[in-house]
């Protein structure tokens, strides 16, 4: 039985991935909400609505050999990587949080899915879509009410701290540098990880975040001898949020919120 449920939750994940690259790339070319949730999916290069045998996750990218059927356009790895993701995200988190009841896993399952998105949006783009975001932020708040896992007072308050510290950040390096460090956007990711995840996941994507995305572009600090430079920091502080989630499950950091 149980791992029919993980088949399930991985086919369910796979159709649900699709629908991410839809909104990965609608939300990266500014279309408005209406003509984003609006039509068929299509072709990014030709425009031509896309049949529905050649748009099954995963199998349909190797049957039609990476290619589009009516260009031949060769469609990016992202799109059967977000696909893939899509599918083990929902199995992952049965996985670590199906003692904590559905809801749970349901939570943290969102959650994963709007930073997937928002982070290959901000990556290309540098910037975050308020819609996910805020939205992200207003359901993370809303869920805390009904789980078992966080209460609604952490969720309410991590989201206030992982706003604030941004904010702050941003204000205290404007001070000493004259130079804005960090966007809103990412004051209000770091939020909708806090609504989330509660003060794990604001430590975690706050701490990991910044050294992951330092290792990353260490060399260009070192080419540049300059930390001035434009870099998309919600991949990273969502890399730290889901480090976070495997933290919160094993206790690690329990002291942040009083766990055993």
């Amino acid at each position: 039985m149980e791992y029919l449920v993980l088949f399930v939750l991985f086919v369910f994940g796979l159709t649900v991935g699709s629908f991410l690259n839809v909104l990965i790339y609608r939300f990266s070319e500014r279309e408005n909400l209406k003509g984003i949730l609006k039509g068929r999916s299509y072709c990014p290069n030709c425009k031509t609505p896309i049949k529905w045998y050649d748009n099954i996750p995963l199998i349909s990218y190797l049957v039609l050999k990476g290619r589009c059927r009516h260009c031949g356009w060769k469609i990016p790895l992202r799109y059967p990587l977000v696909e893939l993701l899509g599918g083990i995200t929902p199995v992952v988190v049965y996985l670590l949080y199906s003692d904590q009841g559905w809801l749970t896993v349901f939570s943290y399952t969102l959650m994963v899915y709007i930073l997937l998105v928002i982070s290959l949006i901000d990556w290309k783009t540098f910037e975050v879509p308020d819609t996910l975001s805020l939205g992200g932020l207003v359901a993370g708040l809303a869920l805390s009410f009904f789980r078992p896992d966080i209460t609604s007072t952490e969720s309410f308050i991590a989201a206030l701290i992982g706003a604030g510290v941004v904010v702050l950040l941003i204000l205290l390096y404007y001070f000493l540098k004259g130079i804005v460090p960090l966007g809103l956007g990412d004051a209000k990711v770091l939020a909708m990880i806090g609504a989330f995840e509660g003060y794990t996941g604001v430590y975690c994507s706050l701490f990991l975040g910044a050294i992951f995305a330092l290792l990353f572009f260490l060399p260009q600090v070192v080419r540049n001898r300059s930390l001035q430079f434009a870099v998309p920091f919600v991949p990273f502080l969502s890399l730290g949020a889901v480090i976070g989630l495997l933290c919160r499950k094993l206790g690690i950091l329990s002291f942040l919120y009083g766990g055993a």
